[in-house]
């Protein structure tokens, strides 16, 4: 169960078991408070809710089946947007729908096109906080986090990681030859398992595992009805096979998105897997997406991030993010740091980092050694790859499509 602390004016507190459904958009969400079996758009479409897939911070996800409107299956996922982000997104400051209707349409020819979340069908609801944008999509699986938890080590084999990669590589070719955009957002929990199996599965799994709700909350200052919230269940891997031969991913998540025809400046990506560009202030753009994606492959191999970083009094993350880069990876080029708008705030005059007196140089080959999880005959190839998607100069580092020529991903 996943729980959220909020704080009223007066400094009382309560929590919540998952999205605060019951707080209006003043307050800063504006969430659907849908329940099971409600039907969404029933004139027209008549989207009837059977589960709750998850929740993010603009949004939950659910489970629909389709009783009017022909989709591609019969089951569907509806992700419902909270009226805060409906609200942005019709004023043209949300990304997301703008690039799901984007990548949708551009190239369905194109490898990488199934590798990439698509737009089925959108449309408005009206709830009681105000209307809601809702986006339909095929149903997936769960993300790369939850695949690799299950396992021993909490890591992938060899062969699965450069499915997944050589995929993500096809996935980001797409958006950023044939759509012109960066994703920005490339982590585990954006890339999801793309299942084969349908709608007689789905309904089997139903009817084994019904979908439920946690017990009635009663909070009078905020409702005057039971406060009913439905429990995230979200669906198994069917037809996965043990040693993940036939994995299928798809990347989603298109809320981080920016124009690749632009130069970029502003913060954007996880910490630990941000580009060193995005973090000095350098002009970026889809170069950022390769960086992301090497801090994955050691992270899918190993199971833990490649940068292991700290703060104190006087070191920020991002001051022990740059001197891991340092360490692991290089210096970096002076001509980098020239055009750098944050260069000040982490390097000295003679580009030596403010706050770090101290390294401890370490290869990446020494990085993937020290956890005894690959095989010999593995490290160097693995490492030659990994540096390759980190060069620290993004005008150098290789794009999606040479990658997908590279020697490591060729047995895939």
């Amino acid at each position: 169960m996943q729980s959220v602390r909020l704080k009223e004016g007066d400094g009382e507190s309560f929590t919540c078991d998952e999205e605060p459904h019951m707080l209006s958009p003043e307050i800063g969400y504006g969430y659907f408070p849908l329940t099971l079996g409600q039907h969404l758009d029933k004139d027209h479409r008549d989207i009837e809710i059977v589960r709750k897939l998850g929740w993010g911070g603009y949004s939950s996800v659910w489970l629909a089946k389709s009783h009017k409107k022909s989709y591609r299956s019969r089951y569907v996922s509806v992700k419902v947007m909270t009226v805060n982000a409906t609200a942005g997104a019709v004023y043209g400051h949300m990304n997301e729908i703008k690039s799901l209707r984007l990548v949708t349409s551009r190239n369905p020819n194109h490898p990488g096109y199934k590798h990439c979340i698509a737009l089925e069908d959108q449309f408005v609801e009206k709830g009681k906080h105000g209307p809601h944008y809702c986006l339909v999509t095929q149903v997936y699986g769960r993300n790369m986090d939850t695949l690799r938890s299950e396992l021993p080590g909490n890591h992938f084999s060899v062969i699965t990681t450069k499915r997944i990669i050589k995929q993500l590589l096809l996935a980001l070719d797409y958006l950023h030859t044939e759509c012109r955009i960066v994703h920005g957002d490339l982590k585990p929990a954006n890339i999801l398992y793309s299942p084969s199996c349908q709608d007689d599965a789905i309904a089997r799994h139903i009817e084994d595992s019904p979908s439920t709700c946690y017990e009635p909350r009663f909070e009078p200052d905020l409702s005057p009805d039971p406060i009913i919230t439905v429990k995230s269940q979200p669906l198994p891997n069917f037809g996965l096979r043990e040693d993940m031969s036939n994995i299928e991913i798809c990347l989603v998540d298109y809320g981080e998105t920016a124009s690749a025809d632009e130069k970029h400046t502003h913060g954007t990506q996880p910490l630990l897997l941000r580009a060193p560009e995005v973090l000095i202030g350098y002009p970026w753009s889809t170069a950022t997406d390769i960086w992301s994606l090497g801090g994955l492959v050691f992270e899918f191999l190993i199971g833990c991030p490649l940068f292991t970083l700290y703060e104190t009094e006087s070191v920020t993350l991002e001051d022990s993010l740059l001197r891991r880069i340092i360490e692991h990876i290089g210096p970096f080029p002076p001509h980098l740091l020239a055009k750098a708008t944050r260069r000040d705030d982490y390097f000295d005059a003679e580009d030596a980092l403010l706050r770090i007196q101290h390294y401890v140089p370490q290869s990446l080959e020494a990085c993937l050694e020290i956890y005894n999880v690959l095989g010999e005959a593995d490290v160097d190839p693995a490492a030659a790859f990994i540096r390759r998607c980190l060069t620290i100069d993004p005008e150098q580092r290789p794009a999606a499509k040479e990658l997908l020529e590279d020697d490591w991903l060729q047995d895939v």
